[in-house]
């Protein structure tokens, strides 16, 4: 198995004149709104801190996804070493790159009617409720002792704008705009995928020159590339400051 290597560019710069500049029209975007779950509405993201992850978001089209990041591979043993379709949850193994960082993930995800996720969180239910069985088992599976992963409340909304295929030179890749209190966070994202005949040197290669590709292309339109923390770490770290509202 050759694992595909997803590509990510958190950029540094506002976020409106990058948008521009990228040619991201805000009224043709995809929109959802994303959650996050954790024991408590507010304070430390213990399931974040546990390397476990688990997102709804909710719109056109509804997912839930349950995702371990970063992961070793000696961690997914059994059924979680591969790849699989199972009743309806998709589970993938990815590698993520975003500047020098290098992560493995793997993640169970379910689909869902459209707008379905976020008439769920209205109702303010544990979202375990919501969990398939395969993304119970690989959430148990996973988790670290001591993080509980059962009576989750769900954190947000973030409201996300996704535009896809953008054109940036010879490249194209995809842009998300989160958008939650004061924070404004976009990011680029592109996938790099094993071709007949490649081996997991050649995808390599060829996903770190599509990484220097592409930084290249957002410096040659004038943006700033960010380093530190990912969206996902922003937004829980935002949350564990705000007060849950009565």
């Amino acid at each position: 198995m050759i694992t595909p290597i997803e590509i990510k560019v958190n950029l540094d710069t506002d976020v409106a004149l990058a948008l521009r500049h990228l040619g991201c029209d805000p009224a043709a975007a995809a929109v959802r709104d994303i959650w996050f779950a954790e024991p408590t509405l507010a304070g430390s993201p213990d399931l974040l801190a546990g390397r476990m992850v688990i997102r709804l978001r909710s719109g056109a089209d509804d997912d839930l996804t349950v995702k371990l990041r970063p992961c070793a591979p000696a961690q997914l043993t059994g059924r979680w070493a591969r790849p699989f379709l199972d009743d309806g949850v998709r589970y993938r193994i990815e590698r993520d790159w975003c500047g020098s960082r290098r992560m493995l993930s793997a993640s169970a995800i379910s689909g869902w009617p459209a707008g379905s996720l976020g008439a769920f969180v209205d109702r303010g239910v544990d979202v375990t409720e919501a969990l398939a069985s395969a993304q119970r088992q690989f959430l148990v599976s996973c988790t670290p002792p001591g993080v509980a992963v059962d009576r989750l409340r769900a954190r947000g909304p973030v409201t996300a704008l996704r535009w896809t295929g953008v054109a940036l030179g010879a490249l194209y890749a995809d842009v998300e705009r989160w958008q939650t209190g004061e924070l404004d966070l976009l990011e680029l994202a592109m996938k790099i995928t094993a071709a007949p005949g490649d081996s997991p040197v050649g995808l390599h290669l060829r996903a770190a020159a599509a990484q220097q590709a592409l930084e290249d292309a957002v410096h040659g339109l004038g943006l700033a590339i960010a380093t530190g923390a990912t969206k996902t770490e922003q937004v829980l770290a935002a949350s564990a400051r705000t007060r849950p509202r009565s």
